[in-house]
């Protein structure tokens, strides 16, 4: 949704994906140090249902002709997507819609400041596009796109970090599971304030343990539906509900590129 005094607020109004494309490759290069990213793919992917076009501070970028097979879904010219190598975290639709939903309804929305339930912004399409096409890309080396369910993260923190580590050529280390200095905490929430009343418990936590019992339980449609009536009346567990019906493929056509725990 379009606010044009929402975006001048921000301080952003004249950024462009150019401009956020260099700050990004001006810290890799100036600092000699792997940038870590944080994005959502439906923010460079074109919306289903529209044209694919590039956007057009990046059309300087845009020298990879087109190819009808294997056709760039993102805004982002192939060759600017090269220069990246992509980890997607994904999480099964029965958590996540639900989540996403306790955000746009009272009393969390007074925190978020977002009163409409926006089914464009789940994305489990947008990562399938994006996956397949880097997968298909003959400039993305396939063993470098890295994919992390967020409940074999919870399961086994180490075996996944470790094996994500092993994966992108990283040094694993313990520290990466504890984050909780003062420091780390004002940073993390300094950075966040934008997002206030979405990333609470993340950003109050102070490490990454296993969960108690492993493997999480999903119920059956019923009591899901139960669930979810119980929390939101029938009216928002119908429309968690369509929703997760309509993404569930995509997040178990994604899950099979999940990456393994570690056992070294």
């Amino acid at each position: 949704m379009h606010n044009e005094a929402a975006i001048k607020k921000s301080g952003f109004e004249k950024s462009t994906y150019d401009v956020v494309l260099r700050n990004i490759l001006d810290h890799a290069e100036n600092d000699n140090k792997r940038v870590f990213i944080k994005d959502i793919a439906y923010h460079i992917v074109s919306p289903i249902h529209t044209p694919v076009t590039i956007a057009p501070s990046l059309r300087q970028y845009d020298i990879t002709p087109v190819d009808t097979k294997t056709s760039n879904p993102a805004v982002v010219p192939s060759s600017v997507l090269s220069k990246f190598q992509f980890t997607f975290l994904i999480r099964d639709p029965r958590t996540a819609i639900s989540s996403l939903y306790r955000c746009t309804v009272p009393p969390l929305n007074e925190k978020t400041g977002m009163y409409m339930f926006l089914t464009s912004e789940v994305g489990y399409r947008e990562m399938r596009l994006l996956l397949d096409y880097l997968y298909q890309d003959d400039a993305q080396r396939k063993d470098q796109v890295c994919l992390v369910d967020a409940d074999d993260l919870l399961d086994d923190p180490t075996g996944i970090v470790k094996a994500y580590c092993e994966r992108v050529g990283l040094p694993f280390s313990e520290d990466m599971l504890r984050w909780g200095s003062d420091e780390n905490q004002a940073r993390a929430k300094k950075a966040f304030a934008k997002y206030y009343g979405y990333h609470e418990d993340a950003i109050e936590s102070t490490g990454l343990k296993p969960r108690p019992h492993p493997g999480k339980h999903y119920g059956s449609t019923e009591e899901e539906n139960k669930k979810w009536r119980s929390k939101y009346g029938e009216d928002g567990a119908r429309k968690i509900r369509e929703v997760v019906d309509a993404n569930i493929a995509d997040y178990e056509y994604l899950k099979q590129f999940a990456l393994k725990a570690s056992t070294n």
